[in-house]
């Protein structure tokens, strides 16, 4: 298993999962160890993709380029197109609503553990 790895999440407080990719204007950043610990590394600001009800494709291209240094981005939604573009950059789309960071991450880093002694049966 790689030794850690970053986590984006959506959230308007760096507390709840609480906005969706397209009109987030900012992810707090988590770095995720082996065994689990994790701690905030940053709060990356980026252009909100959606403005006004209509997507920015430039947008949402650059908010995917600014959080590709991340194997996961966990937001409340997650429409389809940006679904695609992330997962062209090989970051996995979560959707998670009505959680906090410090119970989704290590749900999250369960699901990595899980996929990685997957991949090593294999």
């Amino acid at each position: 298993m790689t030794m850690s790895y970053r986590i984006a999440l959506a959230s308007s407080d760096g507390v709840h999962i609480d906005r969706h990719f397209g009109a987030s204007d900012g992810f707090l950043i988590v770095e995720v160890t082996q065994d689990g610990s994790f701690w905030e590394v940053e709060r990356r600001q980026v252009k909100a993709p959606c403005q006004h009800g209509y997507h920015d494709n430039g947008a949402m291209l650059e908010a995917v380029q600014a959080l590709s240094d991340c194997r996961y981005v966990v937001a409340e939604a997650i429409g389809p197109g940006a679904q695609k573009a992330l997962e062209r950059q090989d970051i996995l789309p979560l959707e998670i609503d009505g959680q906090t960071v410090e119970t989704a991450v290590p749900k999250i880093h369960d699901y990595e553990v899980k996929k990685q002694q997957a991949s090593v049966a294999y």
